[in-house]
C-alpha cells in the first residue's frame, strides 16, 4: 500500500479508536506493523541521541559564541567514547531502535548518555591521569564543554518540554513572552536547577534581538541594573550577550577588499552597534561594574577597528580613482585606468564609509567619519570635473579612456552614497561627448 494511503488509514483508525474497540485494536496492529517495517536507526542513532546539542553545534569564530558550545568533532568524539567505553550497550541498543526521533524512548537514551558522561567526568576529576586523558581527547576547554553536554542530555526531556512553549524564532519579545520565559525558568529551577539556566540561554538563541534577554533577567533578579545580578548564576546570560558583542567587535579588524565584503563588514558593524546600545537600553550596566568595564572596552576596540578601516579610504582612492591632474599650463593630464581589484577595493571602502554615517555617533567615530567622507567626496567631485573636461577636449582612444574614467568615478560616488551627484556627472559626460 502506498505511504499516503497507509497514513490516511492510520489517521482514520486512530481517530475512531477512542470510541470503537475494534478500531483501537486495529490502530494498535497498525502501530506494530509500522515499527516492524521501519528500518533501525543505525548510524542515525548518533544524531538522535545527541539532538539536544544540535542547536549549539558550529565552528568557533564563525558564529557568535552564545550559539556555539560544540563542534561536529566534539560530537563525534563523544559518540565514539560512549560506543567504545562509556555506554556500549546503550549505543548498540539505540542503533537497533526502530522508533522515530520524536519518540519518548530517545529521551531515555539521552539520559543514559548524560549519566555515562557525568560518571566519566566525575572519575576524571578524582584521578589526575584520567583528567589528562580527557583534556588530551577534547582539548583544554573539554571539561567545560562536557559539563554543558551532560546537563543538556540528562535534562533533555524537561528542557524540550519548556522550549516547546516558545516560538522557534522570537521577533517580538513582548511582556507576554518575557513572562512566559520567566515562568519556565522558575518552574525548571524548582525541579531541575542545573537545567534552568539553559532555558534562558536557548531562549536567547531564538531572539531576533538577543540583548532583549535582559528583559527576563530584570524580572528574575527584580532589579534593573547589574549590581546584584552579575554575581549570580544568571550572570552567565549577560556574559553570553557580552561574548557576542565582543565577537562582532573583533570581526571588524579586517578591512573589506570588495563591495560584497564591505556589505558583510557593515552588517557586522551594524550588529555590533545593536548589541552595544541594546544592552544599555535594556538594562542598567554600571560603568564601574564587571559588565560595564567589558562593554566599554569592547566599544573602544570596535571604534579603533572601524577608524583603521576608514583610514584606508584615502589610500584606496590613490589607486582606485582615475584621478587626472592639471599641469603647470593648466592642461588636464589623464590618469591610467586603475586595475579592477583597486577599483573594487575603493568601491567597498567607500560603501562602508558612507554606511557608517548612520552609526557614527553611537560608535564614537563621528569626527573621523565626517573628515574622511568630506575629503573623499571632494576628491571624487574634482576628478569628475576634470574627466568631463577631458571628454570634451579629446577624441578617439583618449576620449574613450576619459569616458571609462568618468564611469568609474560615478560608480565610486554611488558606492559612497552620492547617487544624485553620480547621475549629474554621467549627464555632463554625455553632454561633453555630444558637444
Amino acid at each position: 500500500m502506498p505511504e499516503n494511503m497507509r497514513a490516511t488509514l492510520r489517521a482514520t483508525t486512530r481517530a475512531a479508536a477512542v470510541k470503537d474497540p475494534a478500531s483501537a485494536m486495529l490502530s494498535s496492529i497498525f502501530a506494530d506493523l509500522d515499527e516492524a517495517m521501519r528500518k533501525p536507526a543505525g548510524e542515525l542513532a548518533k544524531a538522535y541521541v545527541l539532538a539536544p546539542l544540535r542547536p549549539l553545534v558550529g565552528e568557533s569564530g564563525i558564529i557568535p559564541p552564545s550559539r556555539f558550545r560544540f563542534s561536529t568533532e566534539d560530537l563525534s568524539k563523544i559518540w565514539g567514547w560512549m560506543g567504545r567505553d562509556l555506554a556500549k550497550d546503550m549505543v548498540e541498543t539505540a542503533k537497533k531502535c526502530k522508533r522515530p526521533e520524536k519518540d519518548p524512548i530517545w529521551f531515555d537514551y539521552r539520559r543514559q548518555a548524560g549519566e555515562a558522561l557525568a560518571d566519566a567526568v566525575h572519575k576524571a576529576d578524582r584521578v589526575p591521569k584520567d583528567m589528562t586523558a580527557l583534556l588530551k581527547r577534547f582539548g583544554s576547554e573539554g571539561r567545560t564543554m562536557l559539563a554543558d553536554a551532560i546537563v543538556l542530555l540528562k535534562n533533555s526531556e524537561a528542557i524540550a518540554a519548556a522550549m516547546a512553549q516558545l516560538p522557534e524564532k522570537i521577533e517580538d519579545f513582548d511582556d507576554e513572552v518575557s513572562l512566559t520565559v520567566m515562568r519556565l525558568h522558575e518552574d525548571m529551577h524548582e525541579t531541575n536547577p542545573e537545567a534552568a539556566l539553559w532555558v534562558l540561554l536557548l531562549t536567547m538563541g531564538r531572539l531576533e534581538c538577543p540583548w532583549q534577554i535582559f528583559r527576563v533577567i530584570k524580572r528574575i533578579g527584580r532589579r534593573d541594573d547589574d549590581l546584584v545580578v552579575q554575581k549570580t548564576e544568571i550572570a552567565a546570560v549577560g556574559d553570553a550577550v557580552l561574548g557576542d558583542t565582543g565577537y562582532f567587535a573583533a570581526r571588524l579588524k579586517q578591512p573589506p577588499q570588495t563591495l560584497e565584503e564591505a556589505r558583510a563588514c557593515y552588517l557586522v558593524f551594524d550588529r555590533f552597534v545593536a548589541f552595544s546600545t541594546g544592552m544599555t537600553a535594556e538594562f542598567g550596566i554600571r560603568k564601574d561594574g564587571r559588565w560595564g568595564r567589558s562593554l566599554f572596552g569592547l566599544r573602544a576596540e570596535a571604534s579603533t577597528n572601524v577608524e583603521k578601516i576608514l583610514a584606508k579610504v584615502p589610500l584606496a582612492l590613490d589607486t582606485g580613482l582615475p584621478e587626472p591632474r592639471r599641469g603647470r599650463s593648466g592642461r588636464v593630464i589623464p590618469a591610467q585606468i586603475p586595475p579592477e581589484a583597486a577599483i573594487d577595493k575603493a568601491e567597498g571602502l567607500l560603501y562602508f564609509l558612507g554606511m557608517c554615517r548612520e552609526h557614527a555617533t553611537a560608535a564614537a567615530i563621528a569626527s573621523t567619519q565626517k573628515r574622511v567622507a568630506d575629503a573623499a567626496e571632494k576628491r571624487m567631485q574634482e576628478a569628475g570635473e576634470m574627466l568631463v573636461d577631458l571628454v570634451a577636449s579629446s577624441e578617439g582612444q583618449n576620449r574613450t579612456a576619459a569616458q571609462d574614467g568618468l564611469e568609474i568615478t560615478a560608480r565610486l560616488m554611488i558606492a559612497a552614497g552620492h547617487g544624485e551627484a553620480a547621475s549629474l556627472l554621467r549627464r555632463r559626460g554625455v553632454a561633453a561627448t555630444a558637444a
